[in-house]
């Protein structure tokens, strides 16, 4: 039978011995008629699997993005909109966790990226262009993006956009996943960080006062008041100062190479000078030994002989040849000596030169990994619940120290500061502030009963007020001493980011940058 060929009723009534078959026969064959006289496209898309809408992506610019990008994740909307210091760099339609499998909110850092990367919980899945947010399965990548979440916890981006957004993301950057949209403000606050001007590499500034005499009524002068012609050293931003660092620590290691190839040269020579003295005061201190045994032998002989004045004359004279000649070993000797110790000396000069030099050579390393780090923008995070402030350069932590909050009982919510541009001048950044909802700590515990373990709360979970406080409001509340805002001026430049938050930074067994997220289970 063709593809399209009906069976007769002839041979459909013959099927069957008696009516019930004719009948079931019947009704399978108009059955059939029916699914052939649908459309190919519609019986195709009944064994199809769920495919992405072809929707151009929306709102996306053609221009490379100025300064670092953010982005956030708006999960009621299913879209994610990235800034950088213009303001809206791009929007995308994404598709995020399905029930049973919800995207965490918080405020996230792009912890990797892998362009052909397969998922270690799904069974090897392919997640082209992953760019990790969590080390627990959480991350943006290419995927199908339907008009709703249908993702087992990742953001699911539309290919074109993926593609375009691992171009121009780079480690560290900032995404904020929200239940709402939420717009960045531009702000301006005086207990933002701001950065310290440096004075350049190798240059000190000595522009300090003396210590106050003891006489009273004599007041200190200023060390260089007599020197009002010398220039002041030129004090430059953080991130200048880390060019100069590198190009400072790039010429000492070339100097200290060249040092370094040169005393190397300069010690090898020496130790040849030095086989070549010894072999001189050798054969010099031999020459002595053989003269003196002379001048023994000449006086025992003289001693024995029974001579007269004329031969005892004779006798006087060759002892006193031998006896000059003996001087005159001892004087080659003397100078050889006196010439393998002048390049014993040069040997040591040369050898504190190799040493000096592997010196300069590490102080050189070390200005330039120092230089290294400070490359990578400053995270600040300020905990409620800790009282204390922390700082990362990357997921290097820097220091920890405790920081006053006033209110402390009162929640301060949560607000993530990113560091968009310079301000006016070099001592100045230019900040925007974004307030998602604050963060919730809820207290579990293992439970065993005869089903197995489990955990239930300790206390009712209670709803949260999303937004306690302004971001102005929450930096008003929060005094940082002068000594820990000019460590980390020192470091602060575009990129760097501030976050307030009532919890602690929700880290890994991993190394990883400061991450808040907005309902964290503490076990007891």
């Amino acid at each position: 039978m063709r593809r399209f060929d009906l069976p007769s009723p002839r041979r459909i009534f013959r099927s069957g011995s008696g009516t019930a078959s004719a009948s079931t026969a019947l009704v399978a064959a108009l059955i059939g008629i029916g699914l052939m006289t649908q459309p190919a496209d519609a019986r195709r898309r009944s064994y199809q699997p769920e495919r992405e809408e072809p929707r151009k992506v929306e709102d996306t610019q053609s221009r490379d993005p100025v300064g670092p990008l953010y982005g956030v994740v708006s999960l009621a909307d299913q879209h994610v909109t990235f800034y950088d210091a213009k303001g809206v760099w791009a929007r995308s339609r994404v598709s995020t966790g399905q029930r049973g499998y919800a995207t965490p909110a918080g405020v996230f850092t792009i912890l990797e990226k892998n362009r052909h990367h397969r998922s270690n919980i799904y069974s090897g899945a392919p997640m082209p262009f992953m760019q990790r947010l969590t080390w627990t399965g959480v991350a943006l990548h290419l995927g199908v993006v339907p008009n709703h979440p249908a993702s087992h916890g990742c953001v699911r981006l539309p290919a074109a956009f993926a593609q375009r957004l691992f171009a121009v993301t780079s480690l560290g950057q900032r995404v904020v996943i929200a239940p709402q949209d939420i717009a960045p403000v531009e702000i301006a606050h005086a207990k933002l960080p701001a950065p310290k001007l440096l004075p350049l590499p190798g240059v000190v500034d000595d522009r300090t006062t003396g210590a106050p005499d003891a006489t009273p009524g004599v007041e200190p002068v200023a060390l260089s008041a007599g020197k009002t012609d010398e220039p002041k050293p030129e004090l430059v931003a953080p991130d200048e100062y880390v060019d100069a660092l590198k190009g400072a620590a790039m010429k000492k290691g070339k100097a200290a190479a060249q040092a370094r190839k040169a005393a190397v040269a300069l010690a090898g020579k020496l130790r040849v000078e030095l086989r070549q003295a010894d072999r001189t005061v050798a054969v010099a201190e031999a020459r002595v030994k053989r003269v003196n045994r002379e001048v023994e032998a000449v006086a025992r002989a003289s001693e024995k002989m029974d001579v007269d004045e004329a031969m005892a004359k004779a006798v006087d004279q060759r002892v006193g040849a031998v006896e000059a000649k003996l001087a005159d070993a001892e004087t080659v000797a003397g100078t050889a000596r006196n010439a393998r110790s002048e390049i014993e000396r040069e040997l040591v000069s040369a050898q504190e030169a190799i040493r000096a030099a592997v010196a300069e050579g590490d102080e050189a390393i070390r200005m330039m990994r120092d230089a290294t780090s400070r490359t990578v923008p400053v995270s600040i995070l300020i905990s409620r619940k800790t009282g204390r402030l922390y700082v990362r350069q990357g997921t290097a932590p820097l220091f920890d120290m405790p920081v006053t909050i006033k209110d402390v009982d009162r929640p301060l919510g949560t607000h993530l500061f990113i560091a968009t541009r310079a301000g006016d001048n070099k001592a100045s950044l230019n900040w925007v502030g974004i307030t998602p909802p604050a963060a919730i700590e809820v207290k579990y515990r293992r439970h065993s009963s005869r089903r197995g373990r489990r955990v239930e709360p300790l206390e009712p979970e209670r709803a949260a007020q999303p937004f306690p406080e302004t971001a102005a409001a929450a930096l008003d509340r929060i005094e940082i001493p002068a000594d820990v805002k000019d460590r980390i001026g020192e470091r602060l430049f575009v990129g760097s980011t501030l976050i307030l938050s009532d919890v602690a930074s929700n880290d890994g067994k991993f190394p990883m940058d400061f991450q808040i997220l907005a309902r964290t289970v503490v076990r007891d």
